[in-house]
C-alpha cells in the first residue's frame, strides 16, 4: 500500500510538470514508438525471466536541453507498462532517470547510436522497495535494450 501511494504522488507530480513543459515555448516535442527486449532478475537472485515490450511516447526537450519523457504500452509478461522520466540532452545523447509505475522500478536510460529513422536505447532498472502482494510480477532488477522509431521529427 505504501508503494502505491508513493507511485501515485510521483506520477501526479510528473504529469503536472509535463503539462507545464508542453505549454512552454522553445521546446521540441518528438513522438516515438519503441520495441524493447530484456531480462529481469526476479525476487530470487537466481531467477531470471526474459521480456519484451512495445511502447508509444513523447520526448519533450526545452531550450536548456532538459528532457521530460513519458511512454506507455504493452509488455510480456506484465501485459501493460509505462515509464516517466526526466533528464538531460548532451549533443545527440539523452540521459534519463525515472520511474516505471508498473512493475515498479526506478530506471536509468541512455540513448545510443542514432540513425535517420530512430535510435537505440539501453536502460537499467532497480526495484528499491521490495514486493507487494497485489502485484503478480515483480522484479528486483531489469536490463533492456531497444530501438525507437521517430513518429515525427
Amino acid at each position: 500500500m505504501k508503494r502505491l501511494i508513493i507511485v501515485s504522488v510521483l506520477s501526479i507530480f510528473m504529469f503536472v510538470y509535463l503539462n507545464a513543459q508542453e505549454n512552454s515555448n522553445g521546446k521540441t516535442i518528438t513522438s516515438f514508438s519503441e520495441l524493447n527486449v530484456g531480462i529481469a532478475q526476479l525476487t530470487s537472485e537466481y531467477d531470471v525471466f526474459p521480456g519484451v515490450s512495445y511502447l508509444w511516447g513523447k520526448t519533450v526537450v526545452d531550450e536548456n536541453n532538459f528532457i521530460v519523457e513519458y511512454e506507455a504500452g504493452f509488455a510480456l509478461p506484465t501485459i501493460i507498462t509505462g515509464k516517466v522520466g526526466i533528464g538531460k540532452k548532451f549533443d545527440n545523447t539523452h540521459v534519463i532517470v525515472g520511474l516505471r509505475p508498473y512493475p515498479f522500478n526506478l530506471y536509468f536510460q541512455a540513448s545510443l547510436m542514432s540513425g535517420n529513422k530512430g535510435y537505440w536505447i539501453m536502460s537499467v532498472e532497480y526495484n528499491p522497495v521490495g514486493s507487494d502482494s497485489f502485484i503478480f510480477f515483480e522484479s528486483r532488477a531489469l536490463f533492456n535494450i531497444g530501438y525507437r522509431w521517430y513518429l515525427n521529427k
